[in-house]
């Protein structure tokens, strides 16, 4: 892949960009930090409306030093080296080029918030350089991109990489797949979820978000947390999916915009069990409009993630609440990150990069089927990322 050049329109509304690195030696490995060796230096990269959240969780973590932050935007760095002078005195270099953090030997991990045409690039170039890595969703935009990763991991097999489905950290989550996934429901019937928004249209700085080259769309940008809970569910991907959708309802107001505003898809696997799922930001300020839910249904009962509730079709079985309240999955994703910094044998991470690739690979099994108004198949897509 080419250099990717440094400017202010290749970032996440506060992320940073990438250039070109030199790759470090095959199978480069970060070492291990332990509580003897001090806390675990970490430098950020993008402090955009993500990359804020990651860089406060990290800042109230026991053991974790964030030591540099690094963005292209000057206020954005300023918003960063603020955010951790306040939480701990101290104020941190503040870098405008991802290679400054990259390069230096006082760090012991990266952790990534940038638009999603520069994942791959960056977390490649993160391994290349032997630092610890957590990135943010999805993994790549592109097959070609999930493959490229998961093979420069393989090259560096001491380095710990995250991915951020930040869900696979939530014990609610946790408990409800294994449950599912052991037949408390009995066999499976479908999964029903939607995530309506009245916050549109969402364009990200310098409007990363609102062009499809960049975002790869909702579909593959923020619904990917959805596809890898179903998968997680399933055990793998769909098979096929058929969907519709609408573009330009905000056309008034960003007349370059290309993502999809409004769809709904349904997605089916080859045992019968199906999904169906809408998302929109054109709903109305109105709380009987918006929000997300997600149910699965089985033939003996089924299960509502947000509230934790498992109801049983046979009224005479209580129901049951599964991790009841409200847990900052984002803070526990980050705390597993960390353990398996300062572990010597890490633990196999909340989400693989091979169930990362399968959340990126259904985005665009439903941008296929949403943009062509057909079945699509997931052949499809592997299809078109074979050489041939």
């Amino acid at each position: 892949m080419p250099p990717i050049t440094l400017n202010r329109r290749r970032f996440l509304g506060c992320s940073a960009a990438s250039l070109a690195l030199a790759p470090g030696p095959a199978g480069q490995a970060a070492p291990v930090v332990g509580e003897a060796t001090g806390p675990v230096r970490v430098g950020l990269v993008g402090v955009g409306n993500r990359g804020t959240t990651l860089l406060r969780t990290l800042l109230e973590l026991p053991g974790v030093s964030v030591t540099v932050v690094c963005d292209p935007e000057p206020r954005h760095r300023a918003r960063g080296e603020g955010i951790v002078e306040k939480a701990t005195g101290r104020r941190p270099e503040a870098v405008p080029d991802p290679r400054r953090i990259l390069d230096r030997s006082d760090l012991d991990a990266v952790v990534v918030a940038v638009p999603c045409d520069l994942h791959e690039t960056i977390s490649c170039q993160a391994l290349a350089a032997g630092k610890h890595l957590y990135a943010e969703k999805p993994m790549a935009i592109t097959v070609a991109g999930c493959d490229r990763l998961i093979a420069e991991s393989a090259r560096a097999p001491g380095v710990v990489v995250h991915v951020g489905f930040q869900r696979r950290s939530n014990p609610r989550y946790q408990e409800a797949v294994g449950l599912i996934r052991g037949g408390g429901l009995g066999p499976l019937i479908e999964a029903r979820a939607s995530w309506t928004s009245s916050n549109g249209p969402l364009t990200g700085h310098d409007g990363w978000l609102g062009d499809r080259r960049r975002s790869g769309d909702f579909m593959v940008e923020q619904a990917v947390h959805i596809w890898d809970v179903l998968n997680w569910i399933h055990g793998g991907p769909p098979e096929r999916a058929v969907g519709w959708g609408r573009r330009g309802l905000f056309s008034r107001e960003h007349p370059t915009r290309d993502v999809t505003d409004h769809y709904g898809v349904e997605l089916a696997w080859a045992d019968g069990f199906r999904a169906s799922f809408v998302q929109s930001y054109v709903a109305p300020a109105d709380e009987n409009f918006t929000g997300s839910h997600l149910r699965v249904l089985g033939l003996d009962g089924g299960f509502d993630f947000g509230s934790g509730v498992l109801t049983y079709r046979d009224r005479d079985r209580a129901r049951r609440s599964i991790q009841p309240g409200t847990r900052n999955d984002t803070r526990l994703a980050l705390e597993a990150f960390v353990a398996a910094v300062r572990s010597e044998s890490p633990p196999v991470p909340p989400v693989t990069l091979q169930d990362a690739r399968s959340a990126t690979l259904t985005g665009l099994l439903v941008r296929k089927a949403v943009d062509e108004g057909r079945t699509a198949t997931l052949d499809e897509i592997t299809d078109a990322a074979t050489p041939g």
